[in-house]
């Protein structure tokens, strides 16, 4: 298992295998296991970026009146699917497309 400091992996721009950008690392999932956290997946996108904004009443209205809060263009990526082993190149382990599979589903009520 590798260690990496997410400060290494915040905001960097994650590659598919053919070098095509898909977006950047907005927010890294972890679980607490013991005395450590283990990441699970990453949120890849502009719209992971408004997501984290939604945190807030404020930040919601702003998705609202944008239409944002939709979550298309967000991607949840297991950690497994990115290898993060150079932490300034993250690249994908699988295929853009099956990432399609791995998009957010929109919130209910929404």
């Amino acid at each position: 298992m590798a260690i990496v400091n997410v400060d290494h992996l915040a905001g960097r721009r994650v590659l598919s295998q053919n070098g095509e950008s898909i977006g950047y690392i907005e927010e890294i999932v972890a679980e607490s296991q013991g005395d450590d956290f283990v990441v699970t997946e990453f949120h890849i996108g502009i719209f992971a970026a408004f997501e984290r904004l939604s945190a807030s009443s404020v930040g919601t209205a702003v998705l609202d009146l944008f239409g944002l809060r939709r979550r298309e263009g967000l991607y949840r990526i297991p950690w497994d699917k990115l290898d993060i082993s150079d932490p300034m190149k993250p690249k994908l382990l699988c295929t853009k497309e099956e990432l399609g599979g791995m998009k957010a589903e929109p919130e209910s009520g929404t």
